[in-house]
């Protein structure tokens, strides 16, 4: 048996007997943690300041940790050399790098150094911040990635065991709830899903002043409408999805999904397993678009669309509904499973068609990352396939969403044009729906190109209206951020600043945000902070900022707050005499 590393929860070095050895002090486990995680070895000068600046001798003290770890160890290789290499024990097992093993329990996956906190600059306490989000971030996506699993293939045991998993991680996590809601009403349980939901709504009562989306409700519900007589099922269950498509498409969000639900719970009586996966993924594609909050229920079924798809040969209705998880994922920042969600899109698409919305998505979740010119070719090759095809909408999607990577790309010319080209064919299509996102962003990339703020107010605020009307928190906030940065450029902070409040709070009404956009306006709301001389504010917000952009994998945001964080805490260490000037 080979010598094992934990660092999740409580650390502990384990050796070939499966015996603790002893390591005394937070500060070595620190050190421990620190190397192992490092991209590349790290220089014994700035692991020393990073943990043992108040120390009178901060190299010894590093050296008395990397003995004591090397005793441990019993290895008298490893942690050695400037820069520190590891070098463990062959077959040396650490848990850190296998969070996506079968082999480690997600049960006993704890935060990064559990009950342990060293003490450490500001720089090495910005990196355990980060490091235990981004961690956390991992585990989270595998439990949710396996829940879906369980869920689609009709494990609801499994299922039920890895939800109440994530209902413990956080309490407060509606989506965890709904999955667990789900879980329970899918297994006939239904009595322990609406104790469940009623529970769960005084909780957030009495700790959070707020109830639950009606997501969590409607995650228990299993209603089942009789035929009309003389329609053959197959029939019946054909209409419903056809008017249920076209409801949803008129506008008409609660019959068309009602309509929707019915059409899946008759295709699964009908034993059609075409019906069954097409009906599955046009009701879980209108829950995701048409139903904000509803994402973790469009979620379950689509994956159960999939895996039946996948299982008859379905290629088309198995690449759509990848592509629809895909979206989910990169919507809520979950950057790898929305990848593996794509290339499986990719895998089954057939047509110029399927590739569209399939490269669209990919871009989306690319330019989120960071991937600012990969994400900005795929939204290339989206519009290429989508005017082959003939596809309108897909066209209009990628135009505007590109043009929120040309944004990013500081791209400014072309990202004007995408957007005027995008409301040209929406107004073409009456598309009006997807209108408030290029109005925002129009009114965004004129800003930069020095436009005057106030003439841009006018189309921003009817964007607001509008999107006020179609009740979109999203594009909500968009235009609400809009709004707030032409207040900035004329340096009326107050009015700013009160315009962000205004997007942060729509953004977060639901428990699907658009997590790129979230993160787009608290760094501004930092920004605003600053600027309005309210430091505990900025602080606060840079530490959430940070803890987004983490967990999200937004590391070109990740860089800037905190490094943001380093400059605040420096200022702060400085003598008054200094910080005053």
């Amino acid at each position: 048996m080979a010598g094992r590393i934990r660092l999740l929860g409580r650390p502990a070095i384990f050796n070939e007997a499966g015996e603790s050895q002893a390591v005394r002090g937070h500060q070595a486990w620190a050190v421990l943690a620190r190397v192992v995680l490092a991209p590349r070895p790290l220089e014994r000068r700035t692991l020393a300041a990073e943990l043992f600046a108040e120390s009178s001798d901060p190299l010894g003290a590093l050296r008395w940790c990397l003995a004591a770890l090397r005793k441990a160890l019993d290895s008298a290789d490893s942690l050695v050399g400037d820069p520190i290499e590891l070098r463990l024990p062959p077959e040396t097992e650490v848990d850190l790098w296998h969070l996506d093993r079968d082999t480690l329990p997600i049960a006993d996956m704890e935060p990064l150094l559990a009950g342990t906190e060293p003490q450490s600059s500001p720089e090495f306490a910005t990196w355990l911040l980060v490091e235990r989000e981004r961690i956390r971030a991992v585990i989270d996506g595998r439990i949710r990635r396996e829940t879906m699993q369980a869920l689609a293939v009709g494990d609801y045991a499994r299922a039920i065991r890895l939800t109440e998993t994530a209902v413990g991680r956080d309490g407060y996590d509606e989506s965890a709830h709904i999955l667990l809601v789900k879980a329970l009403a899918l297994a006939g349980r239904t009595e322990a899903a609406l104790a469940h939901v009623e529970a769960t709504e005084r909780l957030f009562d009495d700790e959070l002043g707020a109830a639950p989306s009606l997501a969590l409700r409607s995650a228990a519900r299993l209603s089942v409408a009789a035929p009309p007589g003389g329609v053959s099922l197959e029939a019946h269950v054909k209409s419903m999805i056809r008017s249920g498509t076209a409801a949803l498409g008129a506008g008409a969000t609660d019959a068309g999904i009602e309509t929707l639900r019915q059409a899946v719970a008759r295709a699964e009586k009908a034993g059609d397993p075409r019906l069954q996966a097409e009906a599955l993924l046009e009701l879980g594609k209108g829950l995701v678009h048409s139903v904000r909050g509803f994402d973790d229920e469009g979620s379950v079924l689509l994956q159960q669309g999939v895996e039946i798809a996948r299982s008859q040969g379905y290629a088309r209705i198995a690449a759509a509904g990848y592509r629809e998880l895909g979206y989910v994922e990169a919507l809520a920042g979950r950057r790898p499973g929305a990848d593996a969600h794509l290339r499986d899109a990719l895998h089954f698409a057939e047509d110029g068609s399927d590739l569209a919305g399939i490269h669209a998505v990919i871009a989306f979740n690319l330019v989120d990352w960071g991937q600012f010119t990969r994400g900005l070719e795929h939204y290339e090759t989206a519009l290429e396939h989508a005017r082959s095809s003939g596809n309108r909408r897909s066209e209009i999607w990628s135009l505007g969403l590109g043009a929120w990577g040309l944004l990013a790309a500081d791209r400014l010319d072309e990202a004007e044009a995408w957007l005027r080209d995008c409301l040209e064919r929406i107004d073409t299509l009456h598309w009006v729906a997807f209108r408030p996102w290029p109005i925002a962003l129009l009114g965004e990339a004129r800003l930069r190109q020095q436009d005057k703020p106030a003439p841009l107010r006018a189309a921003l605020e009817e964007g607001f209206a509008l999107s006020c009307q179609l009740r979109d928190p999203c594009w909500e906030a968009a235009n609400a951020r809009s709004l707030a940065l032409t207040y900035m450029a004329e340096r009326e902070f107050v009015a700013a600043s009160q315009w962000l409040e205004e997007a942060d709070r729509r953004c977060i009404r639901v428990t699907d945000p658009y997590v790129a956009l979230r993160v787009e306006i608290v760094a501004a709301r930092v920004e605003m902070s600053r600027r309005l001389d309210i430091p505990e504010v900025a602080a606060a917000l840079t530490r959430e900022w940070i803890s987004l952009a983490a967990r999200a994998h937004m590391d070109h945001h990740l860089q800037r707050a905190t490094a943001l964080l380093a400059t605040n805490a420096a200022a702060e260490s400085s003598p008054p005499e200094a910080r005053n000037g």
